[in-house]
């Protein structure tokens, strides 16, 4: 459903990253499950001009106020750093990461980390093992850092550069983690290395992927994803898949 909702706050965490946090009623909180996303409006009510609302992970849940991490990629998303009051979203949307194992690993890659860190402390406030790996280019694209200490969730940071925790790709170490449950959410070749290892390791893997939406309730068939399934919506049977069922070109 769309709803307008107050802004609490919309501001710049680092490098090309913003945090936007609405005030939700409780009934919308109670509805939102670990993985889903909402549809947001990027321009004020004043504009018509883009159209279509960006597709962007369920953050964080703080009482009534929701989060969303974004990155500025393009006009759509530097508009969005403008508005301030109020804004309209579709919420919540897809399906979404079960709890059913002990052991937990997270595996974001950049932005990704706007998809996962919700339900790694939900997770971790159940009292699941969990281990999250972040990776990044360099230290100033580490957004979700300070949210990861804040909540004590037991984290590596990996950056290409090495300007920050080890160099290197956050899919370096993951045999060591084998007996754990992965979910993981980034850019698609990362996914793509991460669903063959899973394969090769037998490890039971769900990937959160990120495909452009039009309308984000299954409508337009424009965001399928290749599946052994055959092609799925990825804003209604997704954004979560089995790793198995994903076939990457």
């Amino acid at each position: 459903m769309e709803f307008v909702f107050r802004i609490v706050e919309n501001k710049r965490v680092t490098g090309k990253d913003y945090l936007l946090t609405v005030e939700v009623d409780k009934n919308i909180v109670e509805k939102i499950k670990p993985g889903q996303f909402g549809m947001v409006q990027v321009r004020d009510k004043r504009q018509l001009d883009p159209l279509l609302r960006r597709p962007l992970g369920i953050f964080n849940v703080e009482g009534n106020k929701v989060s969303f991490l974004y990155r500025v990629y393009g006009r759509g998303t530097e508009l969005l750093t403008e508005v301030k009051e109020e804004i309209s979203i579709l919420l919540p949307l897809g399906n979404y990461f079960e709890d059913d194992s002990e052991k937990y690993l997270f595996i974001a890659g950049g932005i990704g980390i706007g998809g996962l860190f919700y339900t790694a402390r939900l997770f971790l406030e159940r009292g699941r093992e969990v281990k999250f790996l972040y990776g990044e280019r360099n230290k100033e694209n580490l957004s979700g850092l300070e949210f990861l200490k804040k909540y004590n969730i037991d984290f590596e940071v990996y950056t290409e550069d090495g300007s920050y925790g080890r160099k290197g790709f956050v899919t370096a170490d993951l045999e060591k983690y084998r007996d754990y449950k992965w979910l993981a959410c980034g850019p698609t070749l990362m996914l793509k290395a991460i669903k063959e290892l899973a394969e090769k390791l037998d490890v039971n893997c769900l990937l959160s992927l990120d495909r452009r939406m039009a309308c984000g309730v299954g409508a337009c068939l424009g965001c399928t994803v290749k599946t052994t399934k055959g092609y799925q919506r990825c804003c209604v049977e997704g954004p979560i898949f089995n790793s198995k069922t994903v076939l990457f070109d």
